[in-house]
């Protein structure tokens, strides 16, 4: 029998030594490319992360200002760089309002999508529309303001504020950063009569609670032309008229057409009783008043039916023993 031929092998083997290689050095490209794709994914988002949060400050954070019609005023912004490195970007202005019961604003890039009566982006003029800020170094922007001889008595709201190239979605507060942009808002008054008017909402505290303190919240609606910042006291008393907590409301602007919620924890953990609760608060340039009242029972249950439980037991244990002391004198006898 005739063995193959050794040539024949010996290629064969060669040819499998080529492929297994060329197999490995295909996997090692495709690894290669791999690692050098998620680095520079990596880097591009580190750069993009690095950017979106630039150490940049504004103050002051809000401030608020009063004009005559046909006057000109100005604000001065402050913008503060606290990296290492330069930043450079764009100085805006749009207006801005607010929708929710948190006092968050929500910027308007266009005027138009604003009622003419609320806007005032075009009442403004900014010394740069482009500014670079050193590392450790601040950059102050004098912003005129001038309000038009026709200018309507009422509030006006707009927002200065930094953006460090390209555009982003709107700020929902002020002084804080989403994405690039940081803002200073400017309350504006326009100075004449307006009529002020505003309503309490709701003020609501639970019906029954196990244990205090009792969560109150009260909301109160501003349908008035310019902004007001209500002051007052929340007081809780008990059934027999003694008063138990006070708390003053906190100090926040409430913008035209807006509501703002306010919460408040009034009493102490160990509470029994039906209780009244009582606002009293008053708004605007000649302190008009808001009241209202709720009322509120604490019951702590679990405890009172522990102890009423605890009474029956110890009754029915005396009266047991009790009848069977007499029953064994009975017998006794």
């Amino acid at each position: 029998m005739k063995k193959p031929p050794q040539k024949t092998t010996r290629k064969a083997k060669i040819k499998k030594t080529i492929e297994s290689d060329l197999k490995f050095k295909v996997f090692f490209l495709i690894l290669l490319i791999a690692a050098l794709f998620f680095l520079i994914f990596f880097f591009f988002l580190s750069q993009i992360q690095a950017q979106a949060n630039i150490p940049l400050t504004v103050a002051p954070a809000r401030q608020e200002l009063t004009i005559k019609p046909g006057e000109k005023s100005a604000v001065i912004i402050k913008f503060l760089n606290q990296g290492t490195e330069l930043v450079s970007g764009s100085i805006k202005v749009a207006d801005f309002i607010v929708e929710d019961n948190q006092d968050s604003p929500t910027f308007i890039e266009e005027s138009t999508q604003v009622s003419p009566r609320f806007t005032a982006t075009s009442w403004v003029e900014l010394p740069y529309d482009y500014i670079t800020i050193a590392p450790k170094d601040k950059v102050l922007i004098q912003a005129k303001i001038i309000a038009p001889p026709e200018a309507e008595a009422g509030g006006r709201y707009i927002a200065i504020y930094f953006e460090p190239g390209g555009t982003i979605t709107e700020a929902t507060t002020s002084a804080t950063k989403e994405a690039t942009r940081i803002a200073s808002l400017v309350y504006i008054r326009v100075a004449g009569p307006v009529e002020e008017n505003a309503y309490i909402k709701q003020l609501r505290a639970p019906r029954f609670l196990e244990y205090g303190p009792i969560p109150v919240a009260t909301e109160i609606f501003n349908k008035s032309i310019c902004h007001i910042k209500p002051k007052g006291t929340i007081t809780i008393y008990s059934l027999f008229g003694k008063k138990i907590d006070q708390q003053l409301l906190k100090e926040k602007n409430i913008f035209p057409d807006a509501s703002y919620l306010y919460e408040n924890k009034l009493g102490e953990k160990w509470m029994f009783g039906r209780y009244k609760i009582d606002l009293n608060a008053s708004y605007g340039e000649t302190d008009k008043v808001l009241t209202a009242t709720v009322f509120t029972w604490v019951f702590p249950w679990k405890i009172a039916a522990a102890i009423i439980s605890g009474i029956v037991i110890t009754i029915l244990l005396i009266a047991f023993f009790y009848h069977q002391i007499r029953k064994h004198e009975e017998d006794s006898t």
